[in-house]
């Protein structure tokens, strides 16, 4: 409720020899205070702190009638009475001092001109300015024994002696002797009833502290000997009556008290330490003990020994909250129910290793007006301008007045139902509200973005901090009210008189223009919102009458504008629900009002019909006892009568009168009672049922959401210490088969670890605000001084799921079916699994903990309950992972065996949770078995590309010992060859360095690290585009696997034969073998960018005439072309014009000459160089145009394959790779004039050269591939590549190193033969690649060459052709198709002599 903020303040430093402070006591107004030394009365203004009168005692006056040791206010502020320690009471008057000038101010704020002060009806100066007072001694009285304790009641003073006695004397020094009485002087018993009444002794001791409430109706006194005793005193109507007396039970140790008039509750603080808060049983007639305020030894250890006895106590002024203070320092705040807001003991505010406590040990304390500063004396060491002298002869101590300031929650004086929506803190001069809360919106929107506003209001710790209108704050300080719409949107305030409100959205302040209605105005019941209207309570004091008014929001502030109702007597409280006003008033009626909003004038206004009144005086002890008023639908009859959508009428009224929350409900028995226009009056309310006691807040929503109605139509109570309750529906499943005796609604309690100020119904969450403290020590030059540790007070934004505890609270009474239903609305929740991991997590630490056997274990029923979530298997081993290991034998002893909830993950694919599971194996079992599971996940997180997981497992396998393994694994690897430096002689174009700086296969796979980054070895000056003609002797084909890392050293070699590195790379390569196999190249790139210690070079020179050689070339072209989302080259119109008119050959080199004898554009997408072969070639074939395309234009447009054909795709795009895809895009349904019209031969060049490239990445991709295959020998797929990426350069690159390195005839023979098949394939259904083919006929004819050097070897016999066929099923139809073919042709069908004898050898060897 309460949260210290800021810096604390030292109001005054007293020079050195100054008399300590004493005693500090405010006004009945807390608008001064009173401070006094030992010979010196001081005077301070509250707002600001300023000292206004000091007043010192004649010296001989001292010596004669002792030191000031307590002070008193006279109610109306017109007298002090001070006592002394030689049993002198002093009456002082207390009077404006007219000799002051400047209007009898002592400060006056002027804005702009000089103006008077304004004074309100009193005559007392405004609060902008700071009157001068003078006190005069008016009279003075002995009494007959030393004065120990005093406290004004009334128009008179109680005063405690030591000699027992309780003297009440009137403001004008004379005694009330009816009135005053002797302790020893009446009986005193245990209860009301008297019984075993029995007179006080000498041993009992004399009155050490007293309060009086005259809403409990007496006397709480602590006596000297530490007993606590309740006196109600003798009647002043009936004669010869005496005071009767109630112990206060089980209180020994008494030090002080201090009494909460507004929750009728006595709080004593203790020699131990704590604090006991009784209560008055009615039933019994007993003082009972209601809670105790103790400080957790877990979270405070030594708490108590390091702070001492309790020396003081203090309620704030709303009775919500009670500041204490113990004897060796230090400083705590509780709620009204025992809930710890605050302790300066644990370093919340203060180091705990301190030596010294913060505060210093306060002698007094007092609040300020509203609750927003504390005033305390405190006693510390000697202290100039903030530093604390240290002084080598003499030290000694002195007293400050010390100042913490405060925040506060807006439900502590006004707890409408708008506020309890939101955390909505006033401070004196500011608000504090959540980001998220004031910046949501809640109109309209889609769900996921309202789950995302609802996660941001969770999870939040900004503060949104409106400062109040200083033109407003200037003249009506303090804060009373404050009040936030229900979107978050518009905040109001109300002050001394007025009100202003604020709106974010225009972050503008909206003020009365008229000053004189400003002050005409004083709220005093509280204020709401209601759609667009300001809802207040308050009193006209013009018309000397209580009204409610209503302010339209978009209008002027303005009674013009406002409606406005009177009632009969003074509004307490006020709340809304739906289109109804419910009012409390102080004659202990409840009021309802009907709410209509009327559209048809050009303002907007509303109309306020009363529908009903109740009378509730003989359900509420005093008015001001009802500290909570709220309208909800809740119910408790059968719910087998209702409907399906739950009524949202207003059901029921909840009454929480000091803590004791009632619920009256309507009354439905009686006669439907018509009234004016036919419509039935409202019924009334019923005899009203105890709900829960000790209730601060209660949280209700007039929302609807059909999905999660046991939480909508739930009731939240915030109980203090005793945590939070919940009042929960329970609907039954099947609605004509419920039993009568079960009840409709049960009430769960469940433990909170933060102060709740608001529920968020729907996420299951509740939001509250704690204090955290920065100590801050300031520099100090001068090195006799010490600084002194002051902490800076900061607030923040907490949260807390709660649905576990009540998902835990319904399966131990048994009702699981509910507990499911509420479980299943709630798994859209993001954090639904972490609630099931926290309900397990839970159980399992107090169960398996016990020290005693349960006989009825929860942990059995939470599993089986979890088990019908999918979040399972992964809340089992979070759970474990995060709960000792000595526990886990209990959780799987009821959850089951971890190898079967490992098997289930693989079958499920929760391979990240099969991965947790793995650490719970390597505890329970032995390293054997978790190393056959890590396998299997091993090759299953290969399978599925999970990358991350996959280089984890690696490293856990690593990690295992072989040694402790029962069964040595299986080792089968080939062993690795050595690394040597490979130089080609014919080097590839160089890798750009932006290209080698940000190209890594993780860009794509979301992989972090890519430990082989490769560049060329090679530069482009070397470049030839054919082999020379010559002898020249072929180089020994060699590889270097770290050539070209970058970011990592050379790994340090294993020991041959390591087992461990053996097995897991015998995994690898077998997963790497299997991507190669099934013409997975990009895959096996990013396998290999993400596995750790895998030579992609070394693997593939080993593989490359097994898994790397490639049986169909056709198939590989379309698979390369569709993992790296390549698109299919296609002719321009023109050339498409020129290939319409000819009739091709289905040979593959009648179209090359075909293509040789025409002048046929086409595009070149794969050379990086403008002054390339290829290039110049292209530049020849098109006529002279003036436009001119440059290369970079090219490069910076890229255009991606659509999938999907829509009417804005290019004319260049194409369709998806397949089969029967469409040669030429969609161009067939366009004429012939309309392009030629439209389209110019150096707009197709772009068009095409756009349309034929892929993603920037998929090329760089498939360069780094290229000349990864290139060192390792794999030229087949070398081809491929460089093929489709249509780069000339690597093509001639790849044939120069078969020509040049003792490359096997096989791999030449099979790269020939497949770009025969490509050939037919480009000659029957991709065209777009026979430019290209035709433009590197050279290097074809090179490797045919090649191939007919030397004969294969091999022998041709009937059973190798017989196995051939077989595998031609395999293959693709143009395969399958060109076998088919020069099985039956001849020779002279040949276009090029010898090739049908190379063509014969090729299909035998391959």
């Amino acid at each position: 409720m309460y949260f210290p903020l800021g810096w604390p303040k030292y109001l005054k430093s007293l020079v050195k020899g100054s008399k300590p402070l004493q005693y500090v006591i405010s006004s009945c107004d807390r608008m001064l205070f009173a401070v006094i030394t030992e010979d010196t009365l001081c005077i301070w203004y509250s707002k600001p702190s300023v000292l206004i009168l000091s007043y010192t005692h004649p010296y001989n006056e001292i010596c004669s009638g002792g030191s000031f040791k307590l002070v008193e206010w006279k109610p109306d502020s017109s007298m002090i009475a001070i006592m002394t320690s030689k049993q002198n009471i002093l009456f002082f008057k207390v009077e404006l001092d007219v000799s002051v000038p400047n209007h009898h101010c002592l400060y006056v704020q002027h804005e702009g001109k000089n103006q008077t002060p304004k004074r309100d009806i009193n005559g007392i100066p405004d609060s902008d300015s700071i009157p001068a007072i003078k006190v005069t001694l008016l009279a003075k009285m002995q009494l007959p024994a030393n004065i120990i304790c005093c406290l004004c009641v009334r128009e008179e003073i109680m005063v405690s002696t030591e000699d027992g006695c309780l003297h009440r004397i009137k403001w004008n020094a004379s005694v009330n002797k009816k009135a005053s009485f002797h302790i020893r002087g009446f009986p005193s018993s245990l209860d009301f009833q008297q019984t075993k009444a029995s007179k006080l002794t000498e041993e009992d001791g004399c009155v050490q502290q007293m309060e009086y409430s005259p809403i409990i109706g007496g006397y709480t006194l602590v006596l000297s000997s530490g007993k606590a005793l309740f006196v109600i005193p003798s009647s002043t109507k009936v004669d010869n009556s005496v005071p009767q007396g109630v112990w206060v039970t089980g209180l020994m140790d008494a030090t002080c008290v201090a009494v909460n008039h507004r929750y009728r509750l006595m709080a004593f603080g203790c020699k131990s330490g704590i604090g006991a808060v009784y209560v008055i049983n009615e039933v019994e007639g007993t003082i009972e003990l209601s809670y105790k305020l103790q400080i957790s030894s877990k979270d405070f250890p030594d708490a108590a020994q390091k702070a001492g006895a309790v020396k003081c106590m203090k309620w704030t002024p709303d009775g919500t909250a009670v500041a204490v203070c113990w004897k060796n320092g230090g400083f705590s705040l509780w709620s009204v129910f025992g809930a710890l807001l605050l302790c300066s003991l644990g370093g919340d505010l203060y180091p705990s290793d301190s030596p010294k406590l913060f505060p210093p040990p306060v002698k007094s304390m007092e609040w300020g007006l509203e609750g927003y500063q504390l005033w305390m004396v405190c006693e510390e060491e000697n202290r100039v301008n903030g530093f604390v002298e240290v002084e080598e002869e003499e030290s000694h101590t002195v007293t400050n007045v010390m100042q913490l300031q405060f925040v506060k929650s807006a439900l502590t004086v006004n707890p409408c139902m708008t506020n309890h929506e939101h955390v909505f803190l006033q401070g004196e001069d500011r608000l504090y509200m959540s980001i998220s809360d004031g910046c949501s919106s809640s109109k309209g929107g889609a769900s996921q973005e309202n789950n995302q506003s609802s996660l941001m209001s969770i999870g939040n710790k900004i503060w949104q901090i409106v400062p109040i209108s200083h033109i407003y704050l200037g003249a009506n300080w303090p804060i009373r009210y404050a009040a936030v719409d229900k979107s978050g949107q518009c905040v109001a305030v109300a002050g001394k008189t007025g009100l202003a409100h604020y709106t974010f959205a225009t972050r503008k302040w909206k003020l009365f223009g008229n000053e004189t209605q400003e002050k005409d105005l004083v709220v005093s019941g509280g204020m709401t919102w209601w759609k667009d209207f300001i809802c207040v309570a308050c009193y006209n004091i013009i018309g000397q009458r209580d009204e409610i008014r209503c302010y339209p929001k978009n209008t002027k502030l303005d009674n013009t504008f406002a409606v406005t109702t009177k009632v009969p007597s003074q509004i307490l409280l006020l709340n809304t629900f739906r289109d109804i006003l419910i009012i409390f008033c102080i004659d202990s009626h409840v009021m309802l009002f009907n709410m209509e909003r009327k559209n048809s004038q050009k303002n907007p206004l509303m109309e306020l019909i009363k529908v009903q009144e109740v009378s509730l005086n003989s359900y509420i002890p005093h008015p001001v006892c009802v500290t909570g008023l709220a309208l909800t639908s809740l119910r408790t009859e059968n719910f087998g009568n209702r409907s399906t959508q739950p009524s949202r009428d207003s059901e029921c009224l909840l009454l929480n009168v000091a803590g004791k929350l009632l619920m009256f409900q309507r009354d439905e028995t009686g006669p439907q009672i018509q009234g004016k226009q036919n419509k039935p009056k409202a019924q009334p309310f019923g005899t009203p049922a105890v709900v829960a006691t000790n209730v601060e807040n209660m949280w209700s929503t007039s929302r609807t959401n059909q999905s999660k109605t046991q939480l909508m139509e739930a009731l939240w109570l915030g109980c203090g210490a005793q945590g939070m309750k919940v009042w929960l529906p329970l609907y039954p499943r099947h609605e004509g088969k419920t039993h009568n005796f079960m009840s409709k609604r049960i009430m769960l309690p469940f433990r909170v670890d933060i102060y709740p100020l608001a529920v968020l119904f729907e996420d299951a969450v509740i939001l509250g605000a704690a204090s955290d403290g920065v100590i801050y020590k300031p520099y100090s030059e001068d090195g006799k001084r010490s600084v002194q540790n002051l902490p800076f007070c900061i607030l923040e934004r907490t949260s807390q799921i709660y649905l576990h505890h009540i998902l835990r609270q319904l399966l131990r009474r048994n009702l699981g079916v509910n507990a499911l239903d509420l479980a299943r609305c709630c798994t859209e929740l993001s954090y639904f699994p972490h609630v099931l991991e926290l309900l397990l997590h839970e159980v399992l630490e107090a169960e398996a903990t016990s020290k005693e056997p349960i006989p009825d274990p929860l942990l059995p029923r939470v599993v089986a309950f979890i088990q019908e979530f999918p979040e399972f298997l992964q809340t089992i081993v979070h759970c474990a992972r995060k709960t000792e290991v000595a526990l886990w034998p209990h959780l799987f002893s009821v959850v089951g065996n971890p190898k079967d909830l490992f098997e289930q993950c693989i079958v499920n694919e929760e391979l990240e949770t099969a991965a947790s599971y793995l650490i719970i194996l390597q505890n329970l079992e032995r390293p054997i078995i978790s190393r056959q599971h890590a396998t299997l996940l091993l090759d299953q997180s290969l399978e599925r590309g999970k990358w991350d997981l996959a280089r984890d497992l690696v490293r856990f396998l690593k990690a295992i010992d072989p040694s402790e393994a029962s069964t040595p694994p299986i080792l089968a690897s080939t062993k690795t060859s050595s690394s040597k430096s490979y130089h080609s002689g014919v080097p590839s174009p160089p890798i750009l360095p932006n290209e080698a700086d940000g190209f890594s296969f993780s860009n794509v796979s979301n992989v972090i690290n890519v430990s082989r980054m490769r560049s060329s070895s090679m530069t482009g000056a070397d470049y030839s585009e054919n082999v020379p003609k010559g002898s020249k002797p072929k180089l020994k084909h060699t590889f270097s696997d770290n050539i070209f890392s970058v970011k990592k050293p050379l790994p340090k070699p294993k020991e041959e034969g390591a087992p461990d590195q053996m097995y897991i790379d015998m995994i690898l390569c077998r997963h790497c073998r299997k991507l190669l196999e099934t013409n997975c190249l990009r895959d096996m790139g990013y396998f290999s960018a993400n596995t750790d210690d895998f030579h992609l070079v070394s693997f593939l020179k080993r593989e490359r005439l097994k898994g790397a050689k490639v049986e169909d070339f056709v198939r590989a072209v379309k698979d390369i072309h569709h993992q790296f989302e390549w698109p299919l080259p296609i002719l321009s119109y023109h050339v498409f014009q020129q290939l319409k008119s000819k009739t091709f050959s289905t040979s593959s080199l009648a179209s090359l000459s075909l293509l040789d004898g025409e002048n046929l554009p086409t595009v070149n997408v794969g050379a990086h160089n403008n002054d390339t072969d290829y290039h110049r070639y292209l530049g020849t074939l098109q006529p002279p145009s003036p436009l001119n395309l440059s290369q970079a234009m090219s490069d910076d447009v890229v255009l991606k394959p659509q999938a999907i054909k829509t009417e804005e795709s290019s004319l260049a795009t194409t369709l998806d790779i397949s089969d029967t895809s469409s040669l030429f895009g969609d161009l067939d349904y366009m004429t012939e004039s309309s392009l030629q019209d439209t389209l110019s031969p150096e707009l197709e060049i772009l068009s095409q050269e756009m349309a034929n490239k892929g993603p920037r990445q998929s090329e760089m991709e498939l360069r780094y591939l290229l000349q990864i295959l290139l060192e390792a020998g794999c030229l087949e797929w070398a081809m491929i590549i460089s093929l489709v990426l249509r780069d000339v350069e690597a093509v001639v690159r790849t044939v120069n190193t078969a020509s040049m390195t003792d490359t096997p005839l096989e791999m030449v023979a099979r790269m020939r033969e497949g770009i025969s098949y490509l050939e037919l394939w480009a000659d029957t259904e991709c065209l777009g690649y026979k430019p290209f083919l035709h433009f590197i006929r050279k290097q074809i004819q090179v490797l045919g060459k090649l191939a007919e050097q030397t004969p294969p070897t091999l022998q041709l016999s009937s059973s190798v052709m017989e196995d051939h066929h077989s595998d031609d099923e395999q293959l693709s139809p143009e395969v399958q198709t060109i076998h088919t073919k020069e099985s039956d042709s001849s020779p002279d069908n040949s276009p090029l002599p010898g090739h049908n004898t190379a063509k014969s050898s090729e299909c035998v060897i391959s």
